[in-house]
């Protein structure tokens, strides 16, 4: 769908006009109604349409990657879930309709991480996922973030004060298996790193970060109240 400007609206009234002369208003306003009826039923269905390839080319990911085939059915068993329920949400533009997440009690990070990649190079970790405590209620079982902010909105701000301003805005702070997930789906990491806001390192004030280390995908740790202009927070609206 189009935005018309100004002048494209002056001459679309004006050929309305014309075709519309001599004919009754109440057949104009039916007319009209049945024709936004079917425009609407239209772009509805281009729309399922689209997110089913979508839904369906991140299960492709996942095959690609070696994930398990146990994980990846388990996914496919909520796809007409996820249709439906994101088909009618209203997002920003810009904005991940949604992303599969495989919870680290799982595969853990060790195998998480693998399956990011930045061109030949496969993703890695040496953190100890004991040291790892979510500030964030998530689903047990692999689940779907909806609307997905990659982290763009917060770029130059600390975790801490990211961490505010998405509150603020009543979303959700991402935990490591969100951002993994973001960043297996995506290039985000071709553009900025992430802090895994909604997690914390339990024996020091640190946070759970995904960047490139030598142009390798890396989870590691980073200090809370440092600002890159090049490292944001991700954030999404809801888990199911």
């Amino acid at each position: 769908m189009k935005k018309l400007c100004e002048d494209q609206k002056k001459v679309l009234i004006k050929a309305l006009a014309a075709l519309f002369n001599d004919l009754f208003l109440q057949d104009i306003d039916d007319a009209v109604a049945q024709a936004k009826t079917e425009i609407s039923v239209k772009t509805l269905e281009d729309r399922k349409r689209f997110l089913g390839e979508f839904f369906d080319s991140q299960m492709k990911t996942l095959e690609s990657r070696d994930c398990p085939g146990a994980i990846i059915e388990a996914f496919q068993a909520k796809r007409d879930e996820v249709l439906s329920k994101v088909v009618a949400m209203e997002m920003p533009e810009g904005h991940i309709p949604f992303i599969p997440v495989i919870p680290r009690s799982y595969l853990g990070i060790y195998g998480l991480m693998p399956m990011v990649r930045n061109g030949d190079k496969v993703g890695f970790t040496y953190l100890n996922p004991n040291e790892i405590t979510d500030n964030e209620k998530t689903p047990k079982s692999p689940y779907f973030i909806y609307d997905v902010e990659d982290g763009i909105g917060t770029l130059g701000k600390t975790p801490e004060s990211a961490g505010q301003l998405i509150k603020k805005q009543d979303r959700l702070c991402h935990i490591p298996d969100e951002d993994i997930a973001l960043a297996i789906h995506t290039s985000v990491l071709s553009h900025h790193c992430l802090w895994s806001t909604g997690s914390r390192c339990k024996v020091a004030d640190l946070v759970p970060s995904v960047y490139l280390y030598d142009d390798g995908p890396e989870l590691y740790w980073d200090y809370t109240v440092i600002s890159h202009n090049e490292w944001g927070s991700a954030s999404c609206r809801s888990r199911a």
